[in-house]
């Protein structure tokens, strides 16, 4: 009936305009997204089981014919093997190369040259340097582009000024000329050129003597750099143009045409030609083609009824949904492709593969729906049914059960050869039932294909966990456990330079994993939130009291409103520093959330103080506020650590002794820890900050027990171990 009622939701008519339409608008948007996407893959199905090979298998590509062919009636059609050839060598004859200048490598090259003959003329002005010290100084001198050799330097200082000042001018004359004759474009076989031929000839026309003419040369010709690349659009514009320009090929078949000949080697454009004249096609059986239609759209939407009604919460949002039918179509597409018409070398298909993915990132329900649609389409396509369908479940479904979550690699280790196992034993029993042990080949044939099928799903599933959980929008136990390792960039810079930041972030993970698992929350994923959530107190790390220590509160010299946009952009700071590290999504919302759009008290208290109107709005954090459960424990663990720390270091926190007796002067310095963790979440409660998040009372009581019984262990009284003061002379003896 649930699923009857599904389908009669999905085609009503459009709700009435209001509020109740808005809200059943995703909802909608949802069910049509699922009976498109099931209509999809009943299309991928039917395809994979409609489609045949189109060449005989007596008539293959590269191999000698066994037959003469010969045309049985005139054919015309337009070549496509004949086009692609003609436009192919259109497009390699043509000049289709676009070229395109970098200006600025010139202009860039000319001030080095300038620099460079002025940094000489420097030195050689310079009256205290010798001979050899100014050779020395030339031959030190830090430029890429021209070494300056001993025998270089010597024949710049043996230059008079006057010569030095035409070689110099020179130098830059001709390396413009070089550029205005070649258009200010220079590749690497005009530059040869310039070096080789034109420089030194315009320079032996300008000198006055052969040397001047040398080094004008040698100045002029080093700076010159390539400027002139290959336009890659341009060019694959160029290329696009000249191969639409060649028109069709049009062949025309004569009757009686030989075609091939026994023995000649089957080339593209014969079987063309027996594709223009329907020789390779089969003859379509309509009423097959409808069949498989038919049962293309069962099985696609069974398929689909299941994800609507038992796995709608699992696939809500449009991501995962898209990846779960993503994966099926290309499941069957990769088994139409893959597996061979060879009976034994289906079983080493990875269908294991899917069943590992849907299992570590959704639940074993949908892993096992999954594999079982997967399995009776990937029997139809091989010789035999049941037994294909069956050893392909067995071996995948035992997967599912064993990998969990995936939160180690060697889960996927475990999978694949129990897997390998299953697919064995399973391939084993059916030869049994057929009543005949399999011979030595057949066995080490069924080892063979059961060793690849868990290899590849192992392997595979283990090399695409992390993707695939990013591309559904899903945080996988792996990439969390690669995040919370302290070699972590940020983490890393965390330690370093806030890390009394650090230590308070690990202690806010022991209450917030506490409190996950007391409700069945993922504790994994607010463990390694809590190592990330403040990392945007790195920015100004002594502007926190987790980091001052013993140094002077920096506070105290700013205003309140300064005070509290410096404390609030950490979160903003730590959102950017997150997006910039390439930390998932989830990670970065914690940030944003974990102190939601409260008031930052203190300083909104001292502003009263000291102005007689003051916007609230101004002292509050960016938000948004908690969203979800383990969103909203990152919120309470984090206020409530650093509450119960800063209490208990200013001796304001009494034991349950103190306050069940009822002492006035215990009462009056301060709350025990049960009453001080209870206020902290009531005030979160009253303050909205928990709103839009999904936690109930009684996840807070058991969030709130939790939180105490962690505290507890923290800050149980000690034994003090001091020794007694003893006599010297005791020490003595």
């Amino acid at each position: 009936m649930n699923m009857v009622r599904w389908f009669q939701r999905s085609t009503d008519q459009p709700a009435s305009s209001g509020d109740g339409s808005a809200q059943r608008s995703p909802e909608r948007t949802w069910r049509r997204l699922t009976v498109g996407l099931s209509l999809g893959l009943a299309l991928v199905i039917w395809s994979a089981l409609a489609w045949q090979p189109v060449i005989a298998p007596d008539l293959q590509l590269g191999r000698p014919s066994p037959r003469d062919i010969q045309a049985d009636r005139t054919v015309t059609y337009e070549s496509e093997w004949r086009t692609e050839q003609e436009r192919a060598r259109a497009e390699s004859s043509a000049d289709t190369v676009v070229y395109s200048r970098d200006m600025s490598i010139p202009i860039q090259q000319r001030a080095e040259l300038k620099n460079l003959l002025q940094t000489i003329t420097q030195i050689r002005d310079d009256p205290t340097l010798t001979k050899a010290q100014e050779r020395e100084r030339l031959t030190s001198l830090p430029n890429s582009t021209l070494i300056i050799s001993p025998e270089l330097a010597s024949a710049i200082a043996g230059q008079t000024d006057e010569s030095w000042a035409l070689i110099s001018s020179l130098s830059l004359e001709l390396y413009d000329r070089a550029l205005s004759e070649n258009r200010y474009m220079l590749n690497d076989q005009k530059i040869a050129e310039l070096r080789s031929f034109s420089l030194p000839y315009w320079a032996s026309l300008q000198a006055e003597t052969e040397a001047q003419a040398e080094l004008i040369a040698l100045f002029s010709g080093s700076f010159l750099k390539t400027n002139q690349f290959i336009d890659e659009e341009a060019t694959q514009r160029r290329k696009q143009e000249v191969r639409e320009a060649v028109r069709p090929v049009t062949v025309r078949i004569l009757e009686g045409e030989s075609i091939v000949r026994q023995g000649d080697v089957v080339t593209p454009d014969v079987l063309e030609k027996l594709e223009a004249l329907g020789a390779l096609r089969t003859k379509t059986n309509w009423m097959a083609l409808g069949g498989k239609a038919l049962l293309a759209l069962l099985i696609a939407g069974i398929f689909g009824a299941y994800v609507a009604v038992a796995q709608h919460e699992t696939l809500k949002e449009t991501r995962p949904l898209l990846l779960v039918f993503s994966l099926m179509a290309l499941t069957v597409i990769a088994a139409r492709l893959v597996i061979p018409f060879g009976i034994q070398w289906t079983y080493a298909f990875p269908l294991a593969l899917i069943a590992l993915l849907l299992a570590a990132l959704f639940n074993v329900g949908l892993s096992l729906m999954s594999v079982g649609i997967l399995s009776v389409i990937i029997a139809s396509l091989s010789d035999k049914q049941l037994a294909t369908a069956l050893i392909l479940f067995l071996g995948s479904i035992t997967g599912a059960f064993l990998i969990g979550r995936g939160e180690r690699s060697l889960l996927f280790f475990i999978s694949g050869v129990t897997i390998f196992f299953v697919t064995a034993l399973a391939q084993f029993a059916f030869h049994l039932i057929g009543g005949a042990l399999p011979v030595l080949d057949q066995a080490m044939a069924i080892l063979a294909v059961s060793g690849i099928n868990g290899a590849l799903s192992a392997i595979l599933a283990l090399g695409l966990y992390n993707l695939t959980g990013q591309i559904a929008g899903i945080v996988t136990p792996l990439r969390l456990m690669e995040l919370a390792h302290p070699a972590q960039p940020l983490l890393r810079r965390l330690i370093r330079e806030a890390p009394g930041t650090y230590y308070h972030s690990v202690a806010v993970g022991n209450l917030a994993e506490s409190a996950a698992e007391a409700i069945g929350a993922d504790a994994l994923l607010l463990r390694v939130a809590s190592y990330y959530h403040d990392i945007g107190k790195t920015i100004r790390p002594f502007f926190f009291t987790d980091n001052q220590s013993d140094r002077e509160n920096v506070h105290d010299e700013l205003d309140p409103l300064t005070s509290a946009q410096i404390i609030a952009d950490h979160v903003r700071e730590g959102r950017k520093m997150a997006i910039a590290a390439g930390l998932p999504s989830q990670i970065v919302d914690f940030i944003s959330t974990h102190h939601g759009t409260s008031v930052i008290k203190y300083f909104y208290q001292r502003a009263l103080q000291q102005h007689d109107t003051v916007n609230i709005e101004d002292y509050r954090y960016p938000g948004p506020r908690p969203r979800t459960r383990e969103q909203g424990i990152m919120m309470l663990a984090d206020t409530v650590e650093a509450t119960v720390r800063s209490k208990f270091q200013a001796g304001s926190v009494i034991s349950n002794r103190e306050g069940n007796n009822g002492d006035a002067r215990s009462r009056e310095q301060g709350k025990t820890l049960e009453e001080l963790v209870t206020a902290i979440i009531d005030e979160r409660v009253r303050s909205g900050q928990l709103d839009e998040c999904p936690l109930t009372l009684s996840d807070l009581a058991r969030i709130r027990q939790a939180f105490i019984t962690t505290l507890q262990g923290i800050y149980h009284p000690r034994v003090d171990y001091t020794p007694k003061t003893v006599a010297s002379s005791d020490w003595q003896s």
